[in-house]
């Protein structure tokens, strides 16, 4: 059992830089607002948890580390998103598993790289893939949901995530440093937001 590809522990000098942008504060959109003190910081325990936190070790658990935190929260996009059909592009088997158990009735399709990827109400990319996940974009379908992972592990990534909020399709998209969260409900005004989570 593969353990998600990110560091145990968050790095200090980013939570500082972006403490102003933490649990929505300066945030003025109704819908922007909910969506981050409802599933990004949302803190209550999910039905699954306990079932999934086996999944890693105790100290991870105990500690409530970096990759435990980083699984509950696509646990709870997916979880919020209740999509149809989801794909996952080049995620780690715990990642898959917090997924399928926030969505069992969706329609899942598992991808080496975003070439393969469908059109889905639900996409998730893995920090691999990240190159090719701007071309997404005119691939998913309205009101879908697109995370990227990686988007500040290097420039090219960071240029790849710019894409992703620049394109024309994309509506509203929130920076999580770890994850990329882009929207593609067009009932809503385009916007990014910066989130510390």
């Amino acid at each position: 059992m593969s353990a998600p590809s990110a560091s145990l522990f968050r790095n200090p000098l980013v939570w500082l830089r972006r403490f102003r942008h933490r649990r929505g504060y300066g945030v003025h959109s109704p819908f922007a607002f909910a969506f981050i003190t409802g599933v990004i910081y949302e803190r209550l325990p999910y039905y699954a948890y306990t079932r999934l936190s086996r999944l890693h070790p105790w100290w991870v658990r105990w500690l409530r580390l970096q990759p435990l935190q980083r699984c509950r929260l696509l646990f709870r996009l997916a979880n919020y998103a209740e999509p149809r059909t989801v794909c996952l592009v080049g995620l780690t088997d715990t990642y898959n598993k917090y997924v399928r158990a926030a969505v069992t009735r969706a329609q899942f399709r598992e991808c080496a790289s975003c070439a393969e990827a469908v059109a889905s109400d639900f996409v998730v990319v893995g920090t691999r893939d990240v190159q090719a996940a701007a071309a997404l974009c005119g691939k998913m379908s309205a009101g879908a949901m697109l995370v990227v992972e990686g988007i500040h592990d290097s420039a090219a990534n960071l240029s790849v995530w710019q894409d992703i909020c620049d394109d024309g399709n994309t509506c509203i998209t929130f920076d999580l440093y770890d994850f990329g969260i882009a929207l593609f409900d067009h009932r809503l005004a385009k916007q990014h937001y910066i989130v510390n989570f």
